[in-house]
């Protein structure tokens, strides 16, 4: 048992990286003619690795849906029916592509979210690039029609289908 952990450290350090996600934030913002709220959760799980052999990066990220936080209970308990977290409890996003420019990233991949999956782009900035540790932020907007989540509506008017989501990743090697 000992010698496979030394053979696998190894070929971690020499094909590539592997890094933990930690202090990370995902916030969403919600509007309605009559007000405008937010929602966050720093509870995000995943990881992020490189392959030095082929140069590539790899990313994977899971938040459960009852860890988003609008600061009124009764919004985020209908935001989990609305959203179907019974059934399908977390979103989650893998990466296909992930191309670093000099001062940006552009991320490609697939977002599950109530149980549909939806192609995903976006472009990150990079705040901090080491071998030790990342820190990445960005935005991109959903339509919840295109994932099937019916609106909810307060005085017979309907929130907006498009929400944008902000996120701030910030990974650490795992060692």
């Amino acid at each position: 048992m000992k010698s496979f952990f030394l053979v696998s450290l190894f070929f971690s350090f020499v094909l590539g990286a592997n890094y933990k996600i930690n202090e990370s934030k995902v916030t969403y913002y919600g509007n309605h003619y009559l007000h405008k709220w937010e929602g966050s959760s720093s509870n995000i799980k995943g990881g992020v690795s490189f392959n030095k052999f082929n140069g590539k990066y790899q990313c994977s990220l899971t938040i459960p849906l009852n860890t988003f936080s609008s600061g009124n209970a009764n919004r985020d308990s209908n935001m989990l029916i609305y959203c179907k977290a019974f059934d399908f409890p977390a979103i989650q996003f893998q990466s296909t592509s992930i191309s670093l420019n000099q001062k940006s990233i552009d991320i490609e991949g697939s977002i599950d979210f109530a149980g549909i999956r939806r192609p995903l782009k976006t472009t990150a900035i990079i705040n901090e690039l080491s071998d030790e540790y990342f820190s990445i932020e960005g935005q991109f907007e959903i339509s919840l029609s295109e994932f099937e989540i019916k609106r909810p509506s307060l005085m017979f008017v309907k929130i907006e289908d498009n929400m944008q989501i902000q996120y701030l990743i910030k990974g650490v090697i795992n060692e």
